[in-house]
């Protein structure tokens, strides 16, 4: 029988930690399709396990003693506390007692831990974060999303970090996705390789030499949501923004399309007839389909939900992360970047 993946869920991120880490971490017990390792304060997981069905063939407890932070929006202790927890996440899978983390904590926090903490699979590229983003149908998958990648924040990113990223971002789509051949741009300021930062433009022609990646050239962020690729690939700064951006945008749609249902009734007559649209979107917009984001470029295999992520999210950040195990992609993303040249010495 195959081993089933083992996934490690961190209790302590998240806006109700650990009410939801638990009950998911109990019905996926459940299923027997995962082995689950919860991570949390002893005397908590205990007491709230009790009540709650599982099997605990499937579900072992590694408890602390440290207390879960506050929900008053004290940032700062919430920090102190996840810098001590998820490097102790982190060693469970450094020692093979995991296979994948799945943590709602603050992707800000959790950049900040794994980038100190965790080996690169090659020391000289630099890991990304990936995010899903909406689109419309396409031909190559049945995934209406596009993969952008860097969203962590970090700004630095010169063309052999793009073109790097390029690679990660076309394996993960080939394995999780199944994309066959993904398309991948790079996001600029138009469509021409002249245009955009001289890191783009360097990345643009070091990317058309490059024979394991479609590279569809330079995309602007209004053709995210066109489908006009499968991967998108951008610095962490210009990333993070425009996935704000897209996010503010649909959650907008979402709560006008609502308002108007309750205003006034040729409203709702005509919102009938977009209800299915408008459904799809709410259900990519909040990460219920897809589950979070994976950090590329790892020893690890980490992913990061929205720390207001539902049950149903964070559920299906363990079945993406488990996944991602079965279909080995680490080891897609280690034959990808060996592919990247090496920095002249």
């Amino acid at each position: 029988m195959p081993t089933r993946p083992t996934i490690v869920i961190d209790s302590y991120g998240g806006v109700d930690s650990p009410l939801r880490a638990l009950r998911v971490a109990a019905d996926l017990s459940l299923t027997r399709r995962v082995q689950i390792v919860l991570v949390g304060h002893a005397p908590v997981l205990h007491a709230h396990l009790a009540t709650l069905s599982y099997d605990p063939a499937n579900l072992r407890l590694v408890g602390t003693s440290i207390d879960y932070p506050p929900h008053t929006g004290d940032h700062l202790a919430e920090h102190r506390v996840l810098h001590r927890t998820l490097p102790l996440c982190l060693s469970l899978l450094e020692q093979g007692e995991g296979d994948a983390l799945v943590t709602a904590a603050s992707e800000s926090v959790v950049w900040q831990v794994v980038t100190e903490r965790c080996q690169r699979i090659r020391a000289d590229i630099a890991p990304a974060m990936a995010a899903v983003i909406p689109t419309l149908a396409r031909s190559s998958s049945d995934d209406p999303f596009a993969l952008v990648l860097d969203v962590s924040g970090n700004s630095s990113a010169n063309a052999r970090q793009l073109r790097s990223w390029a690679a990660l971002g076309g394996a993960y789509s080939r394995v999780v996705s199944g994309v066959r051949r993904p398309e991948v741009a790079l996001l600029s300021t138009g469509r021409d390789q002249d245009q955009g930062p001289q890191s783009v433009t360097q990345a643009y022609r070091a990317l058309q030499t490059h024979t394991d990646i479609q590279f569809v050239g330079n995309i602007q962020a209004v053709d995210i949501p066109r489908g006009l690729a499968d991967v998108v690939v951008c610095d962490g700064f210009t990333g993070n923004a425009v996935r704000g951006v897209l996010e503010g945008v649909t959650q907008l749609t979402v709560e006008a399309a609502r308002y108007a249902w309750r205003s006034k009734f040729a409203w709702r007559a005509g919102l009938r007839l977009l209800s299915s649209g408008v459904g799809m979107l709410k259900q990519v917009s909040e990460f219920q389909r897809y589950g979070g984001a994976p950090i590329l470029g790892l020893q690890q295999l980490v992913f990061v939900t929205q720390p207001d992520a539902s049950q149903l999210a964070l559920e299906n950040g363990v079945r993406l992360a488990a996944k991602c195990v079965d279909r080995e992609l680490l080891q897609a993303l280690e034959l990808a970047l060996e592919q990247v040249p090496k920095e002249p010495s």
